[in-house]
């Protein structure tokens, strides 16, 4: 997501050294965005960003930072000034996460599952040439970056995939009526739906990227695409759940490779699990996708700026 911000607003210096390193994978950044205090409301951020010479000093904390042990950079929102507008006053900057001064503290899931995190700043020094684009202007870059983390992606083929999984899984699960699942008409009808609308997200899909390889930005639909994957992903994890039944229910994070490591786990010795790995992710990944609708800016601000913006509401 941030490389699309670097291509459109950085200089040829970040450019030459971060595009190469995020195309190889030898730099992995993390997003810095919320805060304890600024979460769906991002522009009430405040970690503190105060110019001293050629750097930024930089003291708060991230929140709900995922893979932030694992990333060697993060982007960040941070509060350079304060204005009229909460939006005023935001910088974005490239934060190595090595400097001096930076704590990760771990965020352990219900699961066990250690991804998410709660990053500490204590007077973290970063050089105003980590700047992307302009001081107290972050928000401009932030709203186009975005957009690619809305719909700059293809999320459509694997969710064919789960759904062709969910159809072969209910030839063989019985249904209410005693039957096969798959011939429930209530069941089909719904897999049906929402298949034939994963087809319809794969062409839009295709129509973004085409846009995004001639140069152009996704706009208003990356919108469009964040409401209808996160709310198809939903509906297709609830059917796997129906899919999966009784194979589903077994807590076993070994078989279904979550995110991060899982906290006081013993696999079993002989790696038994209760059925295929889909099988087995299926409860995780329907409490994961219950937070699509949210994050990356909650379905219902979604669908407010397509209204305003291409309605005219």
């Amino acid at each position: 997501m941030v490389a699309h911000a670097i291509i459109k607003f950085g200089t040829q210096a970040q450019k030459d050294y971060f595009l190469p390193g995020i195309l190889t994978g030898e730099v992995f950044f993390c997003q810095g965005y919320s805060e304890p205090e600024a979460g769906s409301d991002l522009a009430a951020l405040s970690m503190a960003a105060v110019p001293d010479g050629d750097d930024l000093v930089c003291t708060g904390s991230k929140i709900w930072t995922t893979h932030a042990r694992e990333a060697n950079w993060i982007f960040a929102l941070v509060r350079t000034t304060r204005g009229v507008k909460k939006q005023q006053g935001i910088t974005f900057v490239l934060i190595d996460m090595t400097s001096p001064g930076i704590e990760i503290r771990p965020l352990v899931m219900t699961s066990g599952e250690e991804v998410q995190n709660q990053v500490f700043f204590d007077e973290v020094r970063v050089p105003k040439s980590n700047v992307i684009g302009v001081i107290d202007d972050g928000w401009t870059v932030a709203k186009y970056l975005l957009e690619f983390e809305r719909g700059g992606g293809a999320n459509a083929p694997a969710l064919q995939v789960l759904g062709e999984e969910i159809a072969t899984a209910a030839i063989g699960q019985p249904g209410p009526a005693g039957g096969r699942l798959i011939d429930d008409p209530a069941f089909s009808r719904r897999l049906a739906d929402a298949r034939i609308r994963t087809d319809v997200l794969e062409i839009l899909e295709y129509q973004v990227l085409a846009a995004v390889a001639e140069g152009r930005n996704p706009g208003t639909a990356s919108s469009m695409l964040k409401i209808l994957s996160t709310e198809l992903s939903q509906t297709l994890t609830e059917l796997s759940i129906e899919a999966a039944g009784p194979l589903g229910r077994a807590y076993q994070p070994h078989a279904t490779c979550p995110g991060g490591p899982v906290a006081e786990y013993q696999a079993p010795a002989d790696g038994y699990h209760s059925g295929a790995p889909w099988q087995a992710v299926a409860p995780l990944r329907y409490f994961n996708d219950r937070a699509g609708s949210i994050y990356a800016g909650s379905n219902e601000i979604q669908r407010n700026i397509l209204a305003k913006a291409e309605l005219g509401l």
